[in-house]
């Protein structure tokens, strides 16, 4: 090293630096000039002040007098060496970091300070040496005492310095990917000489000292082009059979924007806890920006599919759970008089009426949900309480009707056995009366007369939408048409003649 220090002191102690201090100068603000890296030019910018202070203090070393003490002007001298030195090591250091941005990603600022930081010390030991016969070297070497002193004093301080020269070593992550660092999650911004920043996806700045961040376990989300994983734990009611959760859960999975089919969502049965089954849900998105909005639409999702299957998510219990029975959610009064509005429960008698009352049941669907899914077997047809449903044409997603309170809709499939014929979505949050075929069964066999009245009523709905259908018009004969729609019921629900 001492030999080459002797050069480099011989350099800049002759007119050739002041020529090279220039040149730098002009180069140096060229280069910012032209640069669109605003990290780049914020560096050149230190360089150039550095690089003009060393011209300012040649000026003034000529300027000096004769008379000038010695002191002063070897302190001056001093200055515009360093000066020189430090704005050539700060600009080429600069440079290099832009060139590894280039093919890499953003330098951390440790880096950056760590490198100044050392060039700087390297180059001021010779010239201190040379020009003061100050010996730096000598001096730390013999300070055990201010060593002991400082390093007590500075011990939080340099702990989070080593570690974050260890972080940049191991290079768990770097500036730009999305990570969890204990209980916080998101995107590192910067990794500085005590503490790693990171931003949220809510926008916070977290400040992490790097001590801490090296004693963490550290999840790194953006290796290469994998999917991002998602765990979801949810505690359900010990009253629901496993398997029929496990079959909603995966379903409410299948409906969720984002989620990917490969590798599958995975449902499980995680553990039996005080007052509920843990149920652990774990899918994959494709981007790390997603699993938020992922995770809210399932969850809104499972609400209402939860709801309606009857599967309650119970409140923690300790030492006495008292439950109050609640009323209906639904008055007996507003569905029987919402029953009563609908034209193909026209032929119903009072008895008839309330039996069919007795055995509705009140379901919730979210906006966005599908009810009946057009090809789709139909034992369940359904009654528009509140909200609006879409009606979509058979394989399109072309709306060709919207229902809302008192219309019906599902009938066909339910009491005759064929198809869906259309898709049916939740417009809005809707509640629906739902009518299965199992309440027809019994109706059938306690009112027999109303399987041939509905058998006209169906019969009369189809030739009327085959006639609008058709631009206007009146429907063809419908009889034959109830005698098929008769005939069918009698087989599907084994009516007797």
């Amino acid at each position: 090293m001492g030999r080459l220090a002797l050069p480099v002191l011989a350099l800049l102690e002759s007119n050739l630096s002041l020529v090279a201090g220039v040149l730098l100068v002009v180069l140096v603000a060229s280069i910012r000039v032209a640069a669109a890296d605003a990290l780049f030019r914020r560096d050149l910018g230190g360089a150039l002040m550095l690089l003009v202070a060393h011209l300012a203090l040649r000026g003034l070393d000529w300027a000096l007098p004769p008379a000038t003490p010695a002191t002063l002007s070897k302190v001056v001298t001093v200055g515009w060496m360093l000066a020189l030195a430090w704005g050539a090591i700060r600009a080429g250091v600069a440079l290099g970091l832009k060139v590894a941005r280039m093919r890499r990603r953003e330098a951390p600022k440790i880096l950056r300070d760590v490198l100044n930081v050392a060039l700087y010390a390297l180059s001021a030991i010779p010239v201190l040496k040379s020009e003061l016969d100050f010996d730096l070297t000598g001096i730390l070497a013999t300070s055990a005492v201010l060593s002991l002193v400082l390093g007590l004093a500075l011990q939080e301080t340099l702990g989070n310095l080593f570690a974050g020269l260890s972080l940049q070593l191991e290079e768990p992550f770097e500036v730009g990917d999305w990570v969890t660092i204990g209980a916080h999650t998101g995107r590192v911004v910067q990794v500085a000489w005590r503490a790693t920043r990171i931003e949220t996806q809510t926008g916070k700045l977290v400040t992490l000292p790097n001590n801490m961040v090296a004693k963490e376990a550290v999840q790194n989300f953006t290796g290469g082009e994998l999917p991002f994983g998602v765990e979801l734990p949810l505690g359900l009611s010990y009253e629901a059979p496993p398997n029929l959760v496990k079959r909603a859960l995966a379903e409410a999975l299948k409906e969720v924007e984002g989620v990917l089919p490969i590798p599958a969502p995975v449902v499980r049965v995680a553990a039996y806890e005080e007052s509920s089954v843990r149920y652990l849900l774990r899918f994959f998105v494709s981007s790390a920006v997603g699993p938020e909005q992922a995770r809210d639409e399932l969850l809104t999702r499972l609400w209402y599919r939860l709801k309606r299957d009857g599967i309650e998510i119970p409140v923690p219990q300790r030492a006495v759970h008292v439950r109050v029975p609640q009323g209906p959610e639904l008055g007996e009064d507003e569905i029987t008089a919402l029953l009563r509005e609908v034209d193909l429960f026209a032929p119903f008698d009072e008895d008839s009426l309330l039996q069919l009352r007795a055995g509705v049941k009140v379901r919730h669907f979210g906006q966005g949900e599908r009810i009946l899914e057009d090809g789709a077997e139909g034992h369940t047809f359904y009654v528009v309480v509140r909200g609006e449903v879409s009606v979509r044409a058979a394989g399109s997603s072309t709306e060709v009707s919207r229902l809302e309170r008192g219309a019906y809709f599902g009938e066909m499939s339910l009491l005759t056995g064929e198809p869906r014929a259309a898709t049916v979505v939740a417009s809005s949050d809707a509640v629906l009366l739902e009518v299965d075929r199992a309440l027809f069964a019994d109706l059938f066999r306690t009112h027999p007369e109303l399987a041939r009245l509905l058998s006209a009523i169906l019969a009369e709905r189809r030739s009327q939408l085959r006639a609008a259908a058709n631009a206007g018009g009146s429907g063809p004969d419908s009889s034959p048409e109830a005698n098929r729609i008769f005939s069918r019921l009698r087989q599907i629900f084994r009516l007797r003649e």
